[in-house]
């Protein structure tokens, strides 16, 4: 494994054991390290799935519902592409991305937020 790959494997959160992050019990200085590695995987999701801000907004991380939707995609994805994992958990993952999909647009139409706007809900 080059260093390149295990730096990214890092990034994804690869190099360890997938886990959930349950947002609403975090201590604000593990929130914000959270929303820091959430972050690098959302900037790789919105790219290669090429997500606008229909879907992903640029302020996605001050929407709760957002930061929540984004950081089980992320859980689901880390554990499709674990070592290990089923053959067929890539395609299991895809399904919920669609429906997931689906429900991103929906938090951000509702959200009120346009882009170079934001608004606080």
């Amino acid at each position: 494994m080059t260093t390149d790959t295990a730096a990214l494997m890092r990034v994804f959160g690869l190099d360890t054991m997938p886990h959930v992050v349950c947002w609403a019990v975090l201590a604000p200085d593990e929130a914000a390290a959270q929303l820091h590695m959430l972050a690098s995987w959302v900037a790789w999701f919105q790219d290669r799935y090429r997500l606008d801000h229909r879907t992903v907004p640029p302020c996605w991380a001050d929407h709760g519902d957002l930061v929540e939707e984004l950081s089980a995609l992320r859980s689901g994805w880390q554990s499709a592409y674990q070592g290990g994992a089923r053959l067929d958990a890539p395609l299991t993952w895809h399904t919920h991305l669609h429906a997931a999909r689906a429900r991103l647009r929906e938090h951000v139409a509702g959200s009120g937020c346009r882009p170079g706007q934001h608004r606080t809900t």
